[in-house]
């Protein structure tokens, strides 16, 4: 079983640092990197990877298959849509 109230606070914690507009700061790489270390953190808990990335397509991270891409649409990268 999931732990999905994990996998929310995660998501809530990447929509703060976008709201204060950290991603600008730091840029495209950096934010990247965060997220997927968010994501290994998440996993360390048995949290859900398509609920840490919900709704941040434009940081470029396919939460199936954990790829980079330019494409992402609801999560999803070309490959897995």
């Amino acid at each position: 079983m999931s732990n999905h109230s994990g996998s929310y606070m995660l998501n809530a914690t990447i929509g703060t640092l976008q709201e204060l507009q950290i991603f600008k700061e730091i840029g495209k790489e950096k934010t990247k990197k965060l997220a997927f270390e968010l994501i290994k953190i998440g996993r360390r808990y048995d949290c859900n990877p398509g609920e840490i990335m919900e709704s941040f397509d434009e940081i470029g991270i396919c939460y199936y298959c954990l790829g980079e891409s330019d494409d992402i649409e609801n999560g999803l990268c070309k490959k897995c849509r």
